[in-house]
């Protein structure tokens, strides 16, 4: 209990003096972590990361993830069910035309792919366009980190899970692509104050975000609610550690961590203390959707 009280002195009462992105501590009995919001794609103006989350890791037990992106072995996609071009009218295979002309992308095979994998190659494409890149996304740069301090990496989920999740939506991601396409052209302005919001730990602002994109009841579900119940028991038991304690750093989505039924809310219902570590302000900013 030594090592945490000096851990706790050392990286907590530090005196903050600007806005950061949100990060709170869990704590119950010999279980310590700090919970970072994340944002998956990012550049270089999100760095250096808070040093009360560096520090963190430094002297923790491990690193948490959604999961280890870089790896990438023995994926095995699912079996196309249906294709772009079956699910989309014929207003929106134009304007998938165009975005595809825009963004440099084959139209012919975004119209022959699954529409969930269409959906994901539009956004990351946009996202690049943009100037936003999935190496400065925050979780790749702490999982850099600790592979550098030879600390241990623990995933709440596998890469396979996640493409098994997308490959079961409705029409193989229907929803997901019509989205895509038609908030194609407010995804600009969306981006950049989304990153804004993230820097300053806008939770208002992050709040909003998530109410004007939000997602239909069944895709809310599948991408929030039952992913934030499953993260919670796993954390709450501690069953992906090798023991029952510790200090962890565990980064997740942002939005897992606001609105109704987010991760911490569920921890805190199963016996954590749930305190915000972060300095927040207003980013200068709205979203206009």
């Amino acid at each position: 209990m030594k090592k945490f009280y000096y851990l706790l002195l050392f990286i907590f009462f530090t005196p903050l003096s600007q806005a950061e992105p949100l990060y709170w501590q869990a704590s119950k009995g010999n279980l310590n972590y700090l919970l970072l919001g994340s944002v998956h794609v990012g550049d270089k103006s999100m760095y250096p990361l808070p040093v009360n989350v560096t520090t963190f890791l430094e002297h923790s037990d491990g690193l948490v993830v959604e999961t280890d992106i870089r790896t990438q072995q023995n994926i095995r996609f699912p079996a196309m069910k249906m294709t772009t071009e079956q699910v989309l009218s014929e207003n929106n295979i134009r304007e998938l035309k165009g975005i595809a002309g825009l963004l440099g992308l084959d139209a012919q095979q975004l119209l022959m792919a699954s529409p969930w994998v269409t959906a994901l190659t539009i956004q990351k494409q946009q996202i690049e366009y943009l100037g936003y890149r999935a190496q400065d996304g925050v979780d790749l740069a702490l999982l850099t980190q600790a592979s550098s301090l030879n600390k241990p990496i623990y995933n709440l989920e596998s890469v396979q899970f996640q493409i098994d999740m997308l490959a079961s939506l409705p029409n193989d991601g229907e929803e997901l692509l019509t989205s895509a396409i038609e908030q194609f052209d407010i995804n600009e302005e969306a981006a950049h104050c989304l990153i804004s919001s993230w820097k300053s730990g806008d939770i208002e602002n992050l709040n909003e975000f998530a109410r004007l994109s939000e997602m239909s009841p069944q895709m809310e579900e599948v991408f929030m609610h039952q992913r934030n119940r499953d993260w919670a028991e796993k954390l709450a038991q501690a069953s992906i550690f090798p023991t029952s304690e510790g200090n962890y750093l565990i980064v997740v989505g942002a939005l897992h961590l606001i609105g109704p039924d987010n991760l911490l809310a569920l921890l805190e219902s199963r016996g954590f203390k749930i305190t915000q570590r972060s300095q927040s302000q207003a980013a200068n900013c709205q979203f206009n959707f």
